[in-house]
């Protein structure tokens, strides 16, 4: 758990339209990659899965399908112990097994925004996404080129408030392969 509370909302992946309440929504639910640092993975990371069915950053230039974490890594239901049933009353029990994560599936059909992207670039409607998997910022979204990157959305809307104040960018998750 980080040293220092951070805002609930500072952080977010949401749904726009149509991912949250859809029963036929696609997603995924495994731990972090051991070989990951330990560090802070928020919510609208970048991820794919590896071979042995954990979550590694980013999709970069190999064909990977991308999933959008929903959990930051450092969430209270991702990692936090909430006591044994067997011998405690009233234990805190989360929702999927401790340490792992539901990711949403780039091929759904939602339009998503997240907190977790490189402000240092522009985003107009139809611009392309991708996210590094490797360097400083892997598993962030940023500005794509087809045929060079791994392309996981398409901007929607542009920046805009993640509905608690804070700048988010809305797009419409898609693949294209290299």
């Amino acid at each position: 758990m980080p040293a220092n509370p951070v805002q609930a909302t500072a952080n977010t992946l949401d749904a726009i339209k149509n991912a949250i309440s859809n029963p036929y929504k696609l997603e995924i639910a495994a731990p972090l990659d051991a070989s990951l640092s330990a560090g802070s993975y928020n919510p609208g990371t970048v991820v794919h899965l590896s071979s042995s069915l954990t979550f590694l950053l980013g999709v970069g230039n190999t064909n990977r399908m991308p999933l959008f974490l929903f959990q930051g890594s450092n969430d209270a239901d991702v990692q936090n112990f909430g006591g044994n049933p067997a011998t405690q009353i009233g234990p805190w029990i989360p929702i999927i097994p401790t340490g792992a994560m539901n990711a949403l599936v780039a091929t759904g059909a939602y339009e998503l925004v997240t907190t977790n992207y490189d402000t240092t670039q522009t985003y107009t409607p139809n611009t392309l996404l991708t996210a590094s998997d490797t360097g400083s910022i892997p598993g962030i979204l940023t500005v794509g080129v087809v045929h060079t990157n791994v392309i996981c959305g398409i901007v929607s809307r542009g920046v805009t408030d993640n509905g608690y104040g804070y700048p988010a960018l809305a797009f419409w998750p898609i693949v294209f392969l290299v």
